[in-house]
């Protein structure tokens, strides 16, 4: 069976300056449920959206431990080197930068990712299939901070680990330890 997830290597980034920026006065912040999020129910198959209910169902009296934080500014994007985008053939013009933010005993409820916020803002040519998701740690390896995604656990990784999956396989991140939790999410288009 192939593996899940696709570990793409490690890099440098500022990554104090990166964390810093979930304090900038020209952040976005979303904070919310993730029971409560609309977009795990948009752009979804008839099977999608049963699965997405069913976990919407098993999670809602655990709303507590669902609460954490997005952020985004469009000044991330200026804190990742020339030479990135080149490695990983990411095109920076069409790129989202987003940290997550989880406080110990958080997580996020299983879901598949449809970049419906995405996708809405491209053109009509464009699919949720040409999108491209990288995924970065930003904290040094703590105890409880875990990615799952099907059957596999991406866990005690180092800081600057680049991976990347399937957005049609169920995913889930945690924080069962006792320090913050951040990663950072780029999507956006292969260049």
């Amino acid at each position: 069976m192939a593996h899940q997830i696709e570990y793409l290597g490690k890099i440098k980034l500022p990554f104090d300056r990166i964390i810093m920026m979930t304090k900038h006065r020209d952040t976005v912040v979303d904070a919310s449920y993730d029971t409560d999020r609309p977009s795990y129910h948009r752009n979804r198959t008839k099977t999608q959206l049963d699965m997405s209910m069913k976990i919407k169902k098993l999670y809602q009296n655990k709303k507590d431990a669902m609460y954490f934080y997005r952020y985004t500014n469009t000044k991330l994007i200026e804190l990742i080197p020339a030479s990135f985008w080149k490695r990983f053939k990411m095109s920076k013009q069409s790129c989202r930068a987003q940290i997550l933010e989880h406080h110990p005993g958080t997580f996020s409820i299983p879901h598949i990712d449809r970049y419906d916020s995405m996708i809405r803002n491209v053109p009509r040519q464009m699919s949720n299939r040409q999108v491209k998701r990288l995924w970065i740690s930003l904290t040094k390896p703590k105890m409880g901070h875990a990615l799952f995604v099907g059957d596999e656990v991406a866990y005690n990784l180092p800081q600057g680990t680049v991976l990347t999956f399937n957005k049609d396989i169920l995913h889930s991140g945690c924080n069962v330890g006792h320090e913050t939790r951040y990663v950072l999410t780029l999507t956006g288009f292969s260049a």
